[in-house]
């Protein structure tokens, strides 16, 4: 073996190791040697993908293809690529040219129907499927997978629980088919089944570390508190190296505020693995939690060191400073005045008011909430959520909200100042996409939980349908966003609070860092929102 040809593979063992750094200085060293050479290429892309830098990814995997045009995993990394990001005109190029070279593989139908998927187009997307399975040599879980995701795109949910159920009872160890079924009892029932699936799949694997995780994560998420200790505890005695269940303790002892157990599971995790950002912020907010801040801003400022434009960290960060009396830092970081800004949107062509406009796109997204309970996973409360990316719906009335919004984001944008060294401000510019976006409708008691959105840089959301008791003269500010609150005491610290009152057809833009959250109402009528996170163009 020639010293490039070991080399070589120490790149590979590093990155399957997950030390992307090591095996991006290797790949690089490499490249010394043979700057065309393809897998080189396409493994330092993949590198430079796991450390957040998709632009320079693509550069890499384009020139690998530029080298040897029929590279395929370059190719295929680069439509995955695409579609991460929302590039989906170019994500199709590459579809197109993959197409040419595998007419006869599944693997381009695949690709295709993923892109129709986030596209929106739910029918276009089961043709691919269809015909990706068609090309296939033998039976794939992943195409079966995909293929229930569009039945459930379709609202053809029993089909979805055939798939899904198929899946489970074939490949028990199989968690996103586990995942999607059990999202689908905890939406639309039946709501007995709900985790059913993670208890016959135990029975034949009991000691399966991706299922029981899973089925832990599970309880959690819907309160099953108790249950969740009990079977955490049981595993770490059991193996105590694996770090996801003693931070999974640490989350549920803190939800059952024992916040001294919480602390010790959460230290036993970053010991195990201290590049976890996960454990990493949850460990500063039980240390904030106790007052003990300048500790949490250490471990906030790890985070920082790696992923400097992670927007929990952001958030906690700035309590951290105002707790430590360095107000001015905190006050640049949080500073509503200049950063939360209500827009008025201007109503399309062909009609007369916004409220017009609004009362038609109440009536679509209203037909929309299907549901009958808020999500697993997200901050609704006593509310629904819809699913997918609302952007991708081809309803014309939607794509001209989309339009509206991105016209009153681009006037936000260019009234912000230039700081190249303010996190937020740093990224500012005008080529911008949406990252997700979404519909939410209250009632009665309907809130949203204390949060920030992790995917944005800059958030938004725009008011469609409001109950009439939300007022703004209302001393008790029933139905309106509050920024600032984190959602739970923190010892010597008031934070900054500002709140703002909805109006029908206005937006209110704001960092995607701000905790924010609603204040419940009472009465009948309904509060239709359509969020949205936004990031520059990379």
């Amino acid at each position: 073996m020639t010293d490039v040809q070991k080399l070589f593979q120490e790149a590979v063992i590093s990155f399957r190791t997950e030390n992307y750094s090591e095996a991006e200085h290797q790949c690089r060293h490499l490249l010394r040697y043979n700057a065309k050479h393809p897998d080189v290429l396409h493994i330092l892309a993949l590198c430079l993908q796991h450390q957040h830098q998709p632009k320079a990814a693509a550069e890499n995997l384009k020139q690998a293809l530029k080298h040897n045009p029929h590279h395929c995993p370059s190719r295929k990394s680069l439509i995955a690529l695409y579609l991460q990001h929302d590039q989906y005109e170019l994500a199709q190029q590459e579809i197109d040219a993959l197409l040419q070279d595998q007419p006869q593989h599944f693997e381009p139908y695949y690709l295709q129907a993923l892109l129709f998927r986030k596209l929106g187009l739910a029918n276009e997307a089961m043709e691919a499927i269809l015909r990706a399975k068609q090309n296939l040599q033998q039976p794939s879980p992943v195409v079966d997978y995909l293929k229930a995701c569009i039945y459930y795109d379709l609202e053809n949910y029993e089909k979805t629980e055939q798939i899904l159920q198929n899946l489970v009872r074939q490949l028990p160890e199989y968690i996103d088919a586990h995942v999607a079924l059990n999202k689908l009892y905890w939406e639309y029932g039946p709501h007995e089944k709900f985790l059913e699936s993670f208890q016959q799949a135990l029975e034949r694997l009991p000691q399966s570390r991706s299922l029981l995780f899973s089925f832990a994560t599970h309880q959690l998420m819907a309160g099953k508190l108790e249950e969740t200790l009990e079977l955490c505890r049981n595993v770490v005695d059991k193996h105590p190296k694996w770090v996801e269940f003693h931070h999974l303790l640490g989350v549920a002892y803190a939800r059952n505020h024992h916040p001294d157990k919480a602390l010790e599971a959460y230290l036993v995790a970053v010991k195990l693995n201290p590049k976890n950002i996960r454990h990493q912020l949850d460990l500063a907010i039980n240390l904030m939690r106790r007052g003990e801040y300048k500790t949490a801003l250490e471990h906030v400022q790890a985070v920082a060191k790696e992923h400097p434009y992670n927007q929990e960290m952001l958030a906690y960060k700035a309590l951290c400073l105002q707790a430590l009396g360095e107000s001015d830092s905190s006050h640049s970081l949080n500073n509503y005045q200049q950063f939360v800004k209500i827009i008025e949107l201007q109503p399309p062509a062909g009609y007369e008011s916004i409220d017009e406009f609004m009362q038609e796109l109440a009536d679509i997204l209203t037909g929309m909430h299907h549901n009958t309970q808020h999500p697993l996973d997200q901050s609704v409360r006593h509310g629904t959520q819809t699913m997918g990316n609302l952007f991708a719906n081809k309803a014309p009335i939607i794509n001209q909200l989309k339009l509206m919004i991105e016209q009153a984001a681009g006037d936000y944008i260019r009234g912000l100042p230039d700081d190249p060294h303010h996190p937020f401000l740093q990224r500012k510019s005008e080529r911008i996409r949406f990252t997700g976006a979404w519909s939410v409708c209250l009632k009665e008691q309907g809130f949203h939980t204390n949060h920030v959105h992790p995917e944005g840089w800059l958030s938004c959301c725009t008011y469609i349908q409001l109950p009439k008791q939300i007022t703004q003269d209302d001393a008790t500010q029933a139905g309106w966003i509050r920024f600032g609150d984190p959602g739970y005491e923190l010892p010597g610290l008031t934070p900054v609070i500002d709140a703002k009152c909805p109006q029908v057809g206005y937006c209110v833009f704001f960092p995607s860092y701000f905790f924010h959250g609603t204040v419940p109402f009472s009465g009948q009528g309904a509060r239709i929102t359509a969020p949205c996170d936004i990031s520059p163009q990379w």
